[in-house]
């Protein structure tokens, strides 16, 4: 599969509902050119307020130019967010297995006269996520030349908006814009603080002069629920800058946390999860975990809080170390449990792709007793032991756990061990000594079993071609059904005998068009459009298998072959010779002498070397 966009419609097929909102919606000239002033005037340096700031609180109405909207597969609900796409403008979704900026420049060089770049994704200051790559203040000047190939497949004078979460905040943000502005050679405007949910749509930042107006509506802006914002982690270290824990004080609700490349987070304490955020560290997508939490045998690794929902993909949970003390000797008193060498939930957590091994736990002694007959309601006139605490090595979980086989999760290796129960004198009751859990121990929690990753393939329905018997040149509309949402879907991978496709597009992934034109100069009554669903996957992953085929098609040529005659000497002696040449339009059969006319000559007989385009024969005059 070659790197291209996984979901591309036209805005104009929203324009029967955004038209009916937006009558008023574009921008007059003189507020666009007073903006612009203002843009320009607003900084003592080149940095300036975007005018798209302003043009994007209005519905928006017909984009001048061609715009496109590439929106990374990280955000959440996008389709709530396109619903008033302006009408015109093309959507692209980008592939989270493939590179974003080389899906860009795929896109760019093969659809010409864009003038406006409208990215949607996942960021922070100084950094995108585009696809399963990584776009930094520090590592953009290694995709320079992609970059400038992006745009000088632009208009001039074309403009690349971002809206992603703080972008362009701080030094470090003006360094990115200022460099994403140079390579590509176009205006660039970004924000510089907090994007979608909790935040605004406004793109405070521009290195010049933005022309264009947001493709997304007010409505659909303001109804979002859902940031744009991704911390990515870029240290190993416990704490600090750059630090997994430092991005999980900072995240919000709705955010993704991730890692710049594959590493070990050293922890000496535990993580702890506060907010609705999915921490990913599968950076390729390709259901394997590319990050470890190591408690290095000295904490546990994480815990998720009361009343948050958060998902862990891709990361390896290891060496995680719970234990707990024993009672106070003559304690009655029941000694703490270690809930959880690796995982202690009391939220609602999913886990994709997460490997949780070499953790252990180990809870601690109940205390011996003491001589009252009034405590901890035990036996008449004697002492109660304290109870043992257990020992959960995995995953304590009183909240509830998403987990099974199908998303690819798995426990190896986990030890529980629990206290010995304290105990009892004077004919008391001694404490008890609880199992260890090596894995899950449910305190009151749920295991959702039912709970399964999508793991079904997508299924090719049917391949319609409307009309199936065409003229040569002729062209047909063709449909293509899926049995749920794809994504992947080229043109490339379609197999067209006698024909070729074009306009391939759809506006829910299950339903897919395009235009099939018949070749010319062809007769041919049997032809199948053949597609192997090994090209396209659905919003799971998962790739389709088999392979679909359409109804049959006949070509007919109904257009005449024509034919140009050369001779390559027109001014001829007697006895001398002469090389004719015909040149038919398309391939011919049955040519012969007998078809030829000659005047005061005698022609060798016709033959042909390229398969009866072009024929050749000698003349000589009589």
């Amino acid at each position: 599969m070659s790197l291209e966009p996984r979901m591309l419609f036209d805005g104009a097929v929203a324009a029967t509902v955004a038209e009916a909102a937006q009558p008023d919606s574009q921008p007059t000239p003189d507020a666009s050119a007073k903006s612009a002033e203002q843009a320009n005037s607003a900084s003592n340096d080149h940095h300036a307020q975007a005018p798209a700031s302003s043009d994007v609180a209005a519905t928006p109405a017909a984009v001048p130019g061609t715009t496109v909207v590439f929106v990374d597969s990280r955000v959440k609900d996008s389709a709530s967010l396109l619903a008033g796409v302006a009408p015109g403008a093309q959507v692209v979704e980008l592939d989270a297995t493939k590179d974003g900026l080389q899906q860009i420049a795929d896109y760019l060089g093969s659809h010409q006269g864009v003038s406006s770049v409208q990215i949607i994704a996942h960021g922070n200051s100084g950094d995108l996520w585009l696809g399963n790559s990584y776009v930094s203040a520090d590592n953009i000047a290694q995709r320079s030349a992609l970059l400038a190939e992006i745009g000088n497949d632009m208009n001039v004078g074309g403009d690349i908006l971002i809206y992603a979460c703080n972008t362009a905040e701080g030094d470090t943000g003006l360094s990115f814009v200022d460099s994403l502005a140079t390579l590509t050679g176009r205006d660039v405007a970004a924000s510089t603080n907090r994007t979608g949910a909790g935040g605004d749509w406004d793109l405070e930042i521009a290195t010049g002069s933005i022309e264009s107006v947001s493709a997304l509506s007010r409505q659909s802006m303001d109804a979002y629920q859902w940031g744009l914002a991704t911390f990515t982690v870029t240290s190993t270290s416990n704490t600090g800058a750059g630090s997994l824990r430092d991005a999980l004080t900072n995240a919000q609700n709705g955010d993704i946390v991730t890692f710049s490349t594959g590493m070990t987070v050293a922890l000496q304490s535990q993580l702890v999860v506060s907010k609705n955020i999915t921490i990913d560290g599968d950076l390729n997508n390709d259901g394997v975990a590319d990050v470890t939490l190591d408690g290095q045998n000295r904490t546990s690794v994480i815990r998720v809080n009361s009343g948050v929902t958060a998902t862990l993909d891709g990361v390896i949970i290891t060496r995680g170390v719970a234990s707990t003390a024993g009672a106070s000797s003559g304690a009655t008193i029941a000694a703490s449990d270690a809930l959880g060498g690796g995982i202690n939930n009391a939220g609602n957590l999913t886990l994709r792709n997460v490997t949780v091994t070499a953790n252990s736990a180990a809870g601690g002694g109940g205390g011996g007793g003491v001589n009252s007959p009034n405590v901890g309601g035990g036996g008449g006139g004697g002492t109660i032991g304290g109870n043992g605490g257990r020992g959960i090595g995995a995953i304590w979980n009183k909240g509830t756990v998403n987990i099974t086989s199908s998303n690819n999760s798995a426990m190896t290796g986990n030890v529980g061990g629990s206290g010995s129960g304290g105990q009892a004198t004077s004919g008391g009751t001694n404490g008890s000594s609880p199992t260890a859990v090596t894995n899950i121990f449910n305190d009151g929690g749920t295991l959702n079993a039912t709970y399964a990753s999508d793991t079904t393939a997508p299924t090719g329905i049917s391949i319609v071609i409307a009309n199936s018997s065409l003229s040569s040149g002729g062209t047909s509309a063709v449909t293509f059904t899926f049995s749920e949402p794809v994504f992947g879907l080229e043109i490339s991978e379609i197999t067209v005998p006698n024909g070729t496709l074009s306009n391939l597009v759809t506006t829910n992934n299950i339903t897919w068009t395009a235009t099939l034109t018949a070749s010319s100069n062809t007769s041919a009554n049997s032809n199948a459009i053949s597609l192997p669903l090994s090209a396209v996957q659905d919003s799971a992953g998962n790739i389709g298998t088999g392979t679909v085929t359409s109804n049959n098609y006949a070509v007919s040529d109904t257009v005449p072959p024509t034919v140009t005659v050369v001779v390559a000497d027109t001014a001829l002696a007697a006895g001398e010779t002469s090389l004719v040449t015909f040149t038919f339009s398309e391939a011919v059969t049955g040519f012969d002498n007998t078809d030829i006319s000659v005047a005061n000559g005698a022609l060798t007989a016709v033959s042909s070397s390229d398969g009866g385009k072009t024929w050749t024969a000698t003349l000589t005059p009589t």
